[in-house]
């Protein structure tokens, strides 16, 4: 099996699929206790994230510090289409500090992590996640929304496996939460 993760904000077509998969991954999401997403008149999730997530420079709303929108970093909001084997699989996000939505002690937060159905239980998440911890080393923290407990299975089966370090495992405000560290050390 092959695994390849494509950056969305570099690559039309990615960030088009990337669009196309985030309703399905959202519908889904709703399923558990989130008030977050609502359709609007149109039919269409709103907060619509899109595309804060496929931005070559992420909105200066979504950081807690000023970052020039030349800096070699940027964006730090990323969104990734996971293929497997030559077909589209999913997708994952994950903001860089200092994006606004994650704890100030972490480099990295995965934000989403989705597969579509036939794309689950045969390694593509496992695979996308060590790709992911390689191009991004350092403080990284996750959460799963306390209900979903496929997700919370996911990461409890995967994470002691993973090249991580230091990995930790509480519940805050009712949901799941990990933190580990991928790599050498921590990049800030």
């Amino acid at each position: 099996m092959s695994v390849r993760l494509t950056a969305a904000w570099q690559n039309a077509p990615a960030a088009r699929c990337f669009a196309n998969l985030w309703p399905m991954y959202v519908h889904e999401l709703t399923a558990f206790a989130t008030d977050f997403y609502t359709l609007d008149d149109d039919g269409v999730w709103q907060p619509d994230l899109i595309g804060d997530w496929t931005a070559p420079v992420t909105p200066p709303a979504n950081l807690r510090a000023a970052v020039a929108d030349s800096d070699s970093r940027q964006p730090l909001q990323r969104a990734y289409v996971i293929a497997r084997d030559g077909q589209v699989a999913g997708f994952a996000c994950v903001g860089l500090a200092p994006f606004r939505f994650m704890p100030d002690d972490a480099d990295v937060i995965l934000c989403e992590l989705f597969l579509v159905r036939r794309a689950r239980g045969g390694g593509v998440g496992e695979a996308a996640l060590t790709e992911l911890l390689a191009r991004h080393p350092g403080r990284w923290v996750l959460r799963a929304i306390h209900d979903n407990v496929r997700a919370i299975r996911f990461w409890r089966r995967v994470l002691p496996r993973a090249p991580v370090r230091a990995l930790d495992e509480r519940r805050e405000a009712g949901d799941i939460v990990w933190r580990f560290v991928a790599g050498g050390g921590h990049h800030g």
